[in-house]
């Protein structure tokens, strides 16, 4: 699984933002994709920068949780937009009964060594168009304190 931030910004670090209705804390927002596939949502930029397990573990090492936060039929028929956030496990407020009150659904926990490869089995059928004969668009908000790293040797 890759798990690609779009931009327009040509800069070597990308900034969490908290410019999203459903999702008060500041985030990196991605788009997961199988390894095979291109960017599903293009609009956001034009550059695409590559977030890798080693920016998860510079952002927190240790466990996340992964949390639904809603899903919405899309304008097309057959595209559905799945949101995800991806939380460091011990941030107050964010844990599973903390996230159920926001009527969030827990989904499991990835640990940031190998965060993309646990991400994979835990919502790649998802991303498996042939699995659903639906195309599926899954992003998710990364939680993070600061700006992650988007130098060159990250563009996907």
């Amino acid at each position: 699984m890759r798990l690609v931030h779009c931009t327009n910004y040509w800069g070597e670090h990308i900034d969490g933002t908290n410019n999203d209705d459903e999702v008060s804390f500041d985030a990196i927002w991605v788009q997961a994709r199988l390894d095979h596939q291109g960017c599903c949502c293009p609009g956001f930029g034009r550059r695409r920068v590559l977030i890798r397990d080693d920016d998860i573990n510079g952002e927190h090492s240790g466990w996340w949780s992964l949390f639904s936060v809603s899903c919405a039929e899309g304008r097309s028929p057959g595209h559905y937009f799945w949101k995800y956030v991806l939380i460091p496990q011990g941030t107050y407020g964010y844990g599973k009964r903390g996230c159920a009150g926001l009527g969030w659904t827990y989904i499991g926990e990835v640990h940031s060594s190998c965060a993309t490869a646990q991400l994979e089995d835990l919502i790649g059928d998802r991303l498996d168009e042939q699995y659903d004969y639906d195309f599926n668009h899954v992003h998710i908000g990364i939680m993070c304190d600061g700006t992650m790293y988007a130098g060159k040797g990250n563009s996907a």
